[in-house]
């Protein structure tokens, strides 16, 4: 369902494009399509090499174990310390989450991983927050984000249950 999407919003872009700026335009939007191919398809195939190899590297009975839907607190809180810990970027963090709910990982974990990663980032603190904008911004904006993993974690299971 999602291609079929995908493939819509594809030809009415085509489409639009053409009409507003014709052929030249479609030429232009093709060429930055494959400048920009360039550039992210490395990093796509790196992100689902290392998803793989977590597959196998990690079985299903550990994953089950520790980020299950049965693993409770433990593995919301396992997924809020690797999240924030993770310095990735999507391209290897979304690949790595489909991996991992597919081999058993629960919704509460995988939520509070990728709200963690997004919301909480250790690295991105240290390198960005930090210096360019002092340690009362960054300590104060981490410090009141803390909660939103573990909020997300408890919401995300009963919702997805509506979806499921």
């Amino acid at each position: 369902m999602t291609l079929v999407v995908m493939a819509g919003l594809f030809l009415t872009s085509l489409l639009v494009i053409r009409w507003q700026r014709g052929n030249e335009g479609v030429k232009e939007g093709i060429q930055q399509t494959s400048s920009m191919l360039k550039r992210i398809a490395p990093m796509m195939i790196m992100g689902m090499v290392i998803a793989a190899m977590a597959s196998v590297a990690l079985p299903s009975e550990v994953i089950n174990k520790w980020i299950g839907d049965e693993s409770g607190m433990t593995g919301i809180f396992i997924g809020i310390a690797v999240g924030a810990s993770v310095p990735a970027g999507p391209y290897v963090v979304v690949p790595l989450l489909g991996t991992l709910m597919v081999n058993g990982a629960g919704v509460g974990p995988l939520t509070a991983f990728l709200t963690a990663w997004s919301v909480i980032p250790i690295s991105r603190s240290l390198v960005w927050e930090l210096p360019f904008l002092g340690p009362p911004f960054a300590i104060s904006r981490f410090i009141v984000a803390l909660s939103f993993p573990l909020i997300a974690a408890l919401l995300a299971p009963p919702v997805f249950r509506l979806f499921d």
